[in-house]
């Protein structure tokens, strides 16, 4: 299971707002909004990382049918599980697979019947999971960055 740490810091204001509300410290998850979710969002490259994580189907032998079920699995399951991460929808690996291990029969149905059967569509369940944890994780990494850029440009202000 995955734990958010929050640090505390000075009161600086939030001039990302109107500058009325002060930020006594750095803001947590749970207080982020639309524009800190889209920065998260847009800082991991779910089709980069799925590119990497399919390599070894791109070797193998059968890599016309297993590399492309392989990325739709992937690159699915990375963007829903980067959303619901950045977004602070789901909190731990568990609360993830509740949210989205159902769609994998959902993102996946296309290769279903796909020769060689069950194989491919196997390969493409199997991904949607590695997509489904390797999204989430960088996720929750992307928000952190997002915060901490946050705090300490504000910080910066003050002095």
């Amino acid at each position: 299971v995955l734990v958010v740490v929050v640090s505390a810091g000075a009161i600086i204001q939030n001039k990302r707002n109107d500058g009325s509300h002060i930020l006594t410290q750095r803001r947590t998850h749970d207080q982020t909004n639309e524009t800190h979710w889209e920065e998260c969002e847009s800082r991991v490259n779910s089709k980069q990382e799925c590119t990497s994580i399919c390599l070894p189907e791109r070797n193998s032998i059968q890599r016309k049918t297993m590399h492309p079920a392989c990325l739709k699995g992937c690159q699915d399951a990375h963007v829903a599980s980067t959303a619901l991460s950045c977004r602070g929808k789901v909190l731990s690996e568990e609360d993830l697979f509740k949210e989205i291990g159902g769609l994998a029969y959902v993102h996946c149905s296309k290769f279903q019947s796909v020769n060689p059967k069950p194989e491919v569509f196997a390969t493409c369940r199997k991904y949607h999971r590695a997509g489904t944890k390797q999204g989430f994780r960088m996720g929750i990494s992307a928000m952190k960055e997002v915060l901490d850029e946050e705090w300490l440009e504000m910080k910066d202000e003050l002095n």
